[in-house]
């Protein structure tokens, strides 16, 4: 069942405009009609999964269905039963807490390929979902999976313009980054040991990183930018 099952429901159409005009900050783009916005979250890389607090699935997009086809969501009954490492009790007690909190978030990992990501729970106001709204306040689950060559490659970028890298100086972190010796980057960029070595000196040094362990371990993490 996708997304476009629930127009009535999921997204409701903005309210026709009255004689005066709600406050709106200036150059606010109007809302989507309730349309459109299904068929963009239909399009949306996240798996998004609309669930009763019992762990019951209402709807779901397409990117949650392609993760069920992988057996990374499963459901047994109609119910939530599996979501990347999570079971039963773990996903219940996540729907708990999200719905005496707000929200709750979790890490995720998946077997097939240990690829990682996140997972978002948060109460909807039954207000706006009324006909979902018998077992409670319905809950929207959004599932993202890490990406982390191009989270990476961003965090490189962003140092080799804070700490004013060369060209060079970011290609051989890049190469580094992704898991190459310092013999192994030498060789790929055609220069000798030492060549590579003034390198890596000169990275340490514009970075202010005490040694290449932590400026790598910062390259793969998501910890404030070395000062």
């Amino acid at each position: 069942m996708l997304l476009s099952t629930l127009a009535p429901h999921a997204l409701p159409a903005p309210p026709a405009s009255s004689g005066t005009s709600s406050p709106r900050l200036a150059g606010t783009p109007p809302l989507l009609p309730g349309e459109s916005a299904l068929q963009m979250l239909e399009l949306l890389p996240q798996a998004l999964l609309l669930v009763q607090g019992d762990r019951t699935v209402v709807s779901c997009n397409r990117r949650a269905h392609g993760m069920m086809d992988g057996l990374d969501i499963r459901l047994t009954l109609g119910k939530l039963a599996a979501l990347g490492q999570l079971g039963e009790l773990q996903l219940q007690q996540a729907i708990n807490n999200a719905q005496s909190t707000g929200s709750c978030d979790s890490g995720l990992w998946f077997n097939g390929d240990l690829s990682t990501g996140w997972m978002r729970i948060t109460a909807l106001p039954a207000t706006q979902t009324p006909s979902l709204s018998r077992s409670g306040e319905p809950l929207l689950i959004v599932v993202q999976l890490d990406q982390p060559t191009l989270t990476q490659a961003a965090r490189i970028d962003a140092l080799a313009r804070h700490s004013r890298l060369s060209a060079t100086e970011r290609h051989v972190l890049l190469l580094l980054g992704d898991g190459m010796t310092v013999e192994a980057t030498a060789a790929q960029l055609g220069v000798c040991l030492s060549t590579l070595r003034s390198h890596v000196r000169n990275l340490l040094g514009k970075t202010q990183a005490s040694t290449l362990m932590q400026l790598l371990r910062w390259v793969g993490s998501e910890q404030a930018l070395p000062h």
